[in-house]
């Protein structure tokens, strides 16, 4: 059984580990409108890239959570992280998008295994305080987003495409330094005795096939705005560095977001919660896909906020619908949901082809309306 645990540092570590991963998954998005152009596809065309990036990196992950629950987790993370890395940094020498396709899918397989797993070794680590865990461990990823959206695009502008090998080195330096903090973890919080994983219980729990519904809707919503806000922006004629500021801003309202509703969600209810940030973000999402200058840009930023308040709770919640199974749960959250979410880009490219990619935007906006409303099925805080 994991004690309880109050130091935060093991969890610093893994954040560390989840914010360089991140770095390098959120290292093409702001580039996208620069490999459309590069490899000379259409926007129908280039949805293909992220949906099979998407669906590569969350397919697995419930079975790599499955997977890791029972074993060395902190070794598990670290490991992630490397095959993670390594294939990022070798995109900029990509003959074709077929090749750049081949690299970032490798990359998404460590990504598939890092995210449950780590995910469930937070919560672990701080059971008494898992959601601030769960938000500090989101943080990391959050500002690793940010910097990338800004690296990538300046290391593109100023230097080339063929110079990306550089965002190679911080792996080299944190792996051993996560796998030498593993050493200081006792055995019993570092693994779980994971329990049998007996499907006709997921067929019973209402409330995590229902978190699941709520996860795949704001999964669309987060992957349709990353996938798709530089080609939006490249139609206003921003620059790509300007497309890598906008990024980086709607990632730090996003870590301020998760930071404060990690805080308010182990002092208030869940439930509330992430009804309020569902509809409330709805707004301002299509605020920004639906005014233009520098009101556009407040929206988004808002957007980021406001979403990011509820994406503790619908993986802490499903953590506890599966307690010996943590890494299933947030598998399914940060995994499934998210390979439904690169499905629905498929739609997202049409709807952009034929109408626009703001008006493709804001229906996916729309989507976190239903969100809201099934939040009244979960079960109250005194049920659980």
């Amino acid at each position: 059984m994991p004690t309880t645990r109050t130091s935060l540092r093991p969890v610093f570590y893994v954040t560390a580990a989840h914010m360089a991963l991140d770095f390098y998954m959120t290292l093409t998005p702001p580039l996208w409108a620069f490999f459309q152009g590069h490899f000379n596809l259409t926007v129908a065309q280039f949805a293909y890239l992220p949906t099979v990036i998407v669906f590569c990196g969350s397919v697995p992950q419930p079975f790599m959570g499955y997977f890791s629950d029972g074993r060395d987790r902190m070794v598990l993370v670290a490991l992630g992280l490397f095959v993670t890395g390594v294939f990022v940094s070798c995109i900029g020498f990509s003959p074709s998008a077929y090749i750049l396709a081949v690299f970032l899918i490798f990359a998404s397989f460590g990504s598939s295994l890092f995210h449950p797993t780590a995910g469930g070794l937070v919560t672990a680590l701080n059971p008494c305080r898992e959601n601030l865990a769960m938000a500090i461990f989101l943080t990391g990823g959050t500002l690793g987003m940010t910097i990338a959206a800004l690296a990538g695009t300046q290391i593109v502008e100023q230097y080339g495409i063929q110079y990306l090998w550089l965002i190679g080195i911080p792996v080299f330096i944190l792996v051993p330094l996560v796998l030498w903090q593993a050493r200081k973890i006792p055995c019993d919080e570092r693994r779980t005795t994971a329990g049998k994983i007996d499907f006709s219980i997921l067929s019973k729990t209402r409330a995590l096939w229902t978190l699941f519904a709520i996860s795949v809707s704001r999964s669309i919503i987060h992957t349709g705005f990353v996938s798709f806000t530089a080609i939006l922006g490249a139609s206003r004629g921003w620059s790509t560095v300007k497309i890598g500021w906008v990024f980086a801003g709607y990632l730090l309202a996003s870590t301020l977001g998760r930071l404060a509703g990690g805080y308010l969600a182990d002092r208030m209810s869940q439930r509330k919660l992430l009804a309020f940030s569902c509809a409330t973000s709805a707004i301002f999402h299509m605020g920004f896909c639906l005014t233009d200058g520098y009101l556009s840009l407040i929206a988004f930023f808002v957007a980021g906020f406001l979403f990011d308040l509820g994406i503790t709770t619908n993986i802490s919640l499903a953590q506890r619908a599966l307690p010996q199974n943590t890494g299933t749960a947030t598998g399914l959250m940060m995994g499934f949901s998210w390979s439904m979410a690169g499905l629905a880009m498929l739609v997202v490219g049409r709807l952009a082809e034929w109408f626009s990619t703001s008006v493709a935007l804001t229906a996916v906006s729309l989507l976190l309306i239903p969100a809201a409303l099934l939040v009244a099925l979960l079960p109250s805080e005194t049920d659980r």
